[in-house]
């Protein structure tokens, strides 16, 4: 019969119970029997009482991790059978018997020689038995006990999944759970304080709080900003013996991110700009570019840039580059300095992605103004029209007048104009032009019926 060891009185009882029951009459031969005689109203009937047998012991632990100089006493086995004169002998046998637990095999006495490990093994289960020294013959039924190695707090708390590292939404409430650490003690946790574990914060305080009893962290701060600050090393430690003094401890680090929400609304870092764009600038080309700031990161800072209003409204256009989140300012229209020399543009930047729990720290958006200085670029001259048409006689003297062309500086200083003939072929060797006043002459005598006609190519340029 195994013996439960939630006492070491109730392995006496329930061995004594056992052995009275059922072994009661087994051996009465050699035990002394009390008689009690009785008589009846019938007739005189002697009345035989079973005497009590079974073993008698008193102690079922011993302690771990015992250094003492001399063998640790755990427990006597005494028989009821045992008048005290030697003749009964004790015999020990099972877990450790005559290696870690040896007996007196005349007094019962059980004496552990080792240092023996609970969080090795936590009990020994052994057989007694007691015989007749002279005739080797049992005196009581073996008997299964149980030794039980009782616990002393050698083992501290350790964290298995240590160093953690874990996020958190910044602008949480306070209270918002983190994490939820666990330290696992060997000690035996059915008795006393050896393996009852607190947890306190040794680093981290008055960011993040953790439950004494569950080990769960939270924050401990409203509002906790990660633009701020985004990173926190948290030390959280845990205690035995219910966090008293003399307990042993084990600690470990919680690294602690905050994630990004959208409580940044953008922002122009000027409220005005000024862009020179010169009136060369090609139609569909960028001539600029405008950003807005956002503290958030991620989805958090997407941005689009309108042109909500301005004279200029008609002749650029924006648009956003997703990867910088820069406003992408591009020409519609061709400029000209001498008609419009600059425009002027209201620029809006407002988030894509508005997260409507901080509204109240918005609008999300910003407006800025941009002046657009239009750059004057030296023009050449430009002829009244694109080509003329002239005569002459036939046999007409040299030098003779033929005609006039006429260019003007499309630029605003107006600056004069000279005149040449491009000599590009023989053709045009036969005129000649008076570079001031654009006239053409005649530099031959023409023959009609040798050629009626012919081209020659006038530039003009700036003096």
């Amino acid at each position: 019969m195994r013996i439960t060891s939630t006492s070491c009185i109730c392995p006496v009882l329930v061995c004594l119970c056992f052995v009275q029951r059922c072994y009661g009459a087994a051996h009465h031969g050699s035990i002394k029997v009390t008689r009690n005689q009785t008589k009846h109203i019938e007739g005189e009937t002697e009345v035989h009482h079973r005497p009590k047998r079974g073993w008698v012991w008193n102690q079922f632990f011993v302690l771990e991790e015992h250094m003492g100089p001399d063998p640790q006493y755990v427990g006597k086995l005494h028989s009821n059978s045992d008048k005290g004169d030697g003749s009964v002998k004790y015999i020990l046998t099972g877990e450790g018997a005559g290696t870690i637990f040896i007996i007196d095999d005349t007094t019962g006495d059980i004496h552990s020689t080792k240092s023996l490990d609970r969080e090795q093994k936590t009990h020994y289960v052994l057989h007694a038995q007691a015989i007749d020294r002279r005739t080797n013959k049992p005196l009581e039924p073996e008997s299964e006990f149980i030794i039980k190695v009782q616990d002393i707090n050698d083992n501290a708390p350790k964290f298995t999944d240590g160093p953690y590292i874990v996020t958190v939404p910044e602008m949480s409430e306070m209270g918002t759970s983190v994490l939820q650490v666990t330290a696992t003690d060997a000690d035996d946790p059915t008795y006393g304080n050896s393996a009852r574990v607190v947890y306190s914060i040794l680093q981290g305080q008055p960011y993040f709080s953790v439950d004494p009893k569950t080990g769960v962290i939270r924050t401990a701060l409203h509002n906790m900003d990660r633009e701020a600050r985004e990173h926190y090393s948290v030390v959280i430690q845990a205690k035995d013996m219910a966090g008293q003094v003399g307990g042993l401890s084990g600690s470990t680090t919680v690294n602690i991110t905050l994630t990004d929400v959208n409580d940044n609304p953008p922002r122009f870092p000027q409220k005005h700009y000024q862009l020179y764009v010169p009136e060369s600038a090609q139609v569909g080309s960028a001539v600029g570019k405008i950003k807005a700031n956002d503290a958030d990161t991620g989805s958090n800072a997407d941005m689009k840039y309108t042109i909500i209003n301005g004279d200029g409204s008609g002749v650029f256009s924006i648009s956003t580059d997703k990867e910088t989140r820069e406003g992408i300012l591009s020409l519609k229209k061709p400029l000209n300095y001498e008609k419009k020399k600059s425009y002027t543009l209201n620029i809006e930047g407002a988030n894509t992605h508005v997260d409507f729990r901080f509204s109240h720290l918005g609008p999300f958006k910003d407006v800025t103004m941009l002046k657009i200085i239009v750059g004057d670029v030296d023009e050449p001259p430009l002829f009244t029209m694109p080509s003329y048409v002239m005569e002459v006689y036939e046999n007409a003297k040299i030098g003779t007048p033929v005609g006039t062309v006429m260019a003007q500086d499309p630029d605003a200083a107006n600056s004069l104009v000279r005149y040449f003939i491009d000599h590009n072929t023989e053709e045009d060797r036969y005129f000649t032009i008076d570079a001031s006043t654009g006239t053409i002459k005649t530099a031959k005598i023409f023959d009609r019926e040798e050629t009626p006609w012919y081209n020659i190519t006038v530039a003009a340029s700036e003096i």
